[in-house]
């Protein structure tokens, strides 16, 4: 008798426990499950992000998601902005910096991303994980530039050739030969191992067409360049052989695992 009373009891206290409104539930409609976190529904059915971080809002009628990235999670904690959620035509997306063209919406997925529309497409760009691990909350925005045909994002957006190019990273580069337009950027695992005191690169031209890197060397008409500050190049034969080596001893690991995280979510 005693031991039944205190099974009742207990089912009655856990009943009666807080429920954590910032927690993970389950929600369902018209037979239709969903679980996650922040869940909505607009009436035909259930979205929740996979993610605390995540965010949800029914807009034009249809309930969306949106997670940002593990890394950046990691990178601004509790100081994450918030992202927003766009619709055209029916068309939603939800993110950052959304731009809307034509019938079509797209938003950048990190803070610092940009999305931009041109010519009845829209053209996003998120710095890689390697960016945000060396500048953190303080990774530069990137830009967009177009020539009248085609739209570019990312850093250091050059006009060049007849075309418009942009770096991956702020210490890219990009060069034209007049006829091409090259851009080049430092490894990830260089960006790891030097940070914020990454030498710009340099450029020469090879063939009258631009190679860029570090310890540029030339033979006759050709020049070649090691990938990272430590790389050397060397001539033999005519020829110029380079060599880089493997910056990842040198790397901070904290900045290693974000690229470990990205990496991981990538497809």
């Amino acid at each position: 008798m005693l031991a039944s009373l205190v099974s009742v009891m207990t089912l009655a206290l856990l009943s009666a426990a807080p429920v954590d409104p910032k927690g993970p539930t389950c929600r369902s409609i018209d037979g239709h499950v969903a679980c996650g976190y922040q869940c909505k529904s607009d009436g035909q059915r259930v979205r929740c992000a996979q993610t605390p971080q995540g965010y949800c809002q029914v807009v034009d009628g249809q309930a969306v998601c949106f997670d940002p990235p593990p890394h950046i999670v990691r990178i601004y904690g509790d100081a994450l902005p918030q992202p927003e959620c766009k619709t055209i035509d029916g068309q939603v997306a939800c993110g950052y910096q959304c731009a809307t063209q034509f019938g079509k919406v797209k938003c950048a997925r990190t803070p610092a991303g940009i999305c931009s529309g041109r010519n009845d497409e829209i053209v996003c760009f998120d710095p890689p994980p390697e960016v945000y691990a060396v500048y953190g909350r303080e990774t530069p925005k990137a830009e967009c530039r177009g020539n009248g045909t085609e739209l570019a994002c990312g850093y250091k957006c050059t006009l060049g050739a007849g075309k418009v190019a942009c770096g991956k990273t702020p210490v890219g580069i990009c060069k034209s030969d007049g006829l091409q337009l090259s851009c080049f950027d430092p490894p990830a695992q260089a960006f790891c191992a030097w940070g914020k005191s990454l030498p710009p690169l340099q450029c020469q031209l090879s063939d009258n067409q631009p190679v860029c890197g570090y310890g540029c060397t030339k033979a006759y008409s050709k020049v070649a360049c090691a990938a990272t500050p430590k790389g050397i190049c060397k001539v033999f034969d005519t020829e110029v052989h380079c060599f880089d080596p493997p910056s990842i001893q040198d790397a901070d690991p904290a900045c290693l695992s974000l690229i470990g995280l990205a990496a991981m979510e990538a497809p």
